[in-house]
């Protein structure tokens, strides 16, 4: 079954002269077989790690997102529009993730919102699945409990394992090789329930020039992207920040100075409490502010259609002052009532 896989290993792997990188097309015939589970496991990962050590093109990020698209639309399709895809696969390190918070205002304000996730279990990460489960709010497994939750609360997450096992296995194949693969690029790229926006946040330099170019080819409505805290889609306020959007056919971008000149971080106190704290009003916290605030302003300047760094400020403050202080604390409570 893996002998028409084995041209792509031999494409990736005759040395410094004999290899090239994959056209678009046979990234994406590679990734079709990977998804049929058509290829032996020694295969599996050296076409990855290949990949890995010169890190993937435009085209090979095209190929395998094309593949996987395709491959979810064989699934049922949600009933109900979604406004925003909000991947998120890297975790934070040295603070809370409040992009969680810029998600859930952005939510309750109407635009209907995703989340996906995974979890690598064993790292000194905080992921946003893990903190979704500790806050006791609703983690959906199914379309119909996405559809519910979308259509309910205008917010859902859902677990990368219950858009497809196979792409989570992908995933945890960080756990045999030691790195992690291309495949992190694809879950941010896929867009799985086919929302008219999509934010995606990345670590390394020139990954957020590969997805506006990667998005640009696959005829994408409208993404942003850029280099968040942890490779988070969250803007770092002590940073300055360059925000990409490929939208209406054409890309642009935007540099944003960074909102507090001291640094304000709490790595050392990563209690989950500071979250709903903040949310509630009960208390402002000193990092999560800014961080929260410059979030809610960089998709709400993609959905909205607004350019400069002061309006979409003042989008960010018109959501989060409208938000419904005791929102989080029904969602929650809304889960263990259904669940008694």
């Amino acid at each position: 079954m893996s002998n028409a896989f084995t041209q792509y290993v031999k494409i990736l792997g005759r040395g410094k002269k004999g290899s090239r990188t994959l056209t678009a097309a046979e990234a994406e015939h590679a990734m079709s077989l990977l998804l049929a589970g058509q290829v032996e496991p020694e295969q599996y990962g050296a076409f990855w790690m290949l990949i890995r050590i010169r890190e993937e093109t435009v085209e090979e990020t095209v190929g395998f997102t094309e593949a996987t698209r395709q491959f979810l639309a064989k699934k049922q399709e949600l009933k109900v529009k979604v406004d925003l895809d909000w991947p998120s696969y890297a975790g934070k390190r040295n603070e809370l993730p409040w992009f969680l918070l810029a998600a859930l205002a952005l939510a309750n304000s109407g635009i209907k919102t995703v989340m996906h996730g995974h979890v690598f279990k064993g790292e000194e990460r905080i992921f946003v699945e893990e903190v979704i489960r500790s806050l006791g709010l609703p983690i959906c497994h199914s379309r119909a409990e996405i559809e519910q939750r979308v259509q309910q609360s205008g917010f859902a997450y859902v677990p990368l394992e219950d858009i497809d096992p196979v792409l989570s296995n992908m995933m945890d194949l960080k756990y045999t090789l030691g790195l992690r693969s291309p495949v992190n690029t694809v879950v941010r790229m896929m867009n799985p329930f086919e929302a008219t926006h999509s934010v995606h946040g990345v670590f390394h330099s020139g990954y957020d020039i590969l997805h506006v170019s990667a998005s640009e080819q696959l005829n994408d409505a409208s993404v942003l992207v850029f280099r968040g805290g942890n490779g988070e889609a969250e803007v770092n306020p002590e940073r300055d920040v360059t925000l990409w959007k490929w939208q209406h056919g054409h890309a642009s971008w935007t540099s944003w100075v960074k909102a507090e000149k001291e640094h304000k971080r709490l790595k050392h106190n990563l209690d989950f409490s500071r979250l709903t704290d903040h949310w509630s009003g009960l208390q402002i916290d000193p990092f999560g502010e800014q961080a929260v605030r410059q979030t809610i302003a960089s998709v709400a300047g993609l959905v909205y259609g607004v350019a400069s760094h002061e309006e979409c400020l003042a989008l960010a403050d018109d959501i989060w002052s409208k938000r419904d202080k005791k929102w989080v604390a029904e969602l929650a409570s809304d889960l263990s009532l259904a669940s008694a």
